[in-house]
């Protein structure tokens, strides 16, 4: 996994459709630092579908979900700053960040876990957001 000081360097690092299909990503402590699991409303041929090669042109129609990308932040960095300046830059639309204490469950971690889903600033935000990427 990359390792980044940043948030906003990681989301930036992310190829440009990527960025606009971001619907959301976590942030929990690990042992080398914070891993942040990214979630893309990005759809595709799958990527096991081994017949999409056999007959140019056509595919089986499989369809799946763009896996998570996983990335570390430097253990230094506290994430909720690092989420609130990812939202200041509205890369990803306004956020919603929600904290998990831990041993909540959803967080087996001793630290703090935050859930973020992005273009979240209104309903309106997220419908437009989801009309932008369909």
């Amino acid at each position: 996994m990359t390792l980044y000081r940043h948030l906003k360097d990681a989301v930036l690092d992310l190829d440009p459709v990527l960025i606009n299909t971001l619907s959301g990503f976590s942030v929990e402590a690990g042992q080398r630092g914070y891993t942040v699991r990214f979630k893309f409303a990005f759809y595709g041929p799958a990527l096991t579908d081994t017949t999409l090669s056999e007959i140019p042109g056509v595919g089986s129609g499989a369809v799946a979900q763009y896996p998570d990308i996983e990335v570390l932040l430097d253990p230094a960095t506290w994430p909720k700053e690092q989420i609130d300046e990812l939202g200041e830059c509205e890369i990803a639309g306004q956020l919603h960040a929600v904290q998990i204490p831990p041993k909540y469950p959803g967080n087996s971690s001793d630290e703090p876990k935050w859930i973020v889903q992005t273009h979240a600033g209104s309903q309106a935000e997220r419908l437009q957001w989801l009309r932008s990427i369909a």
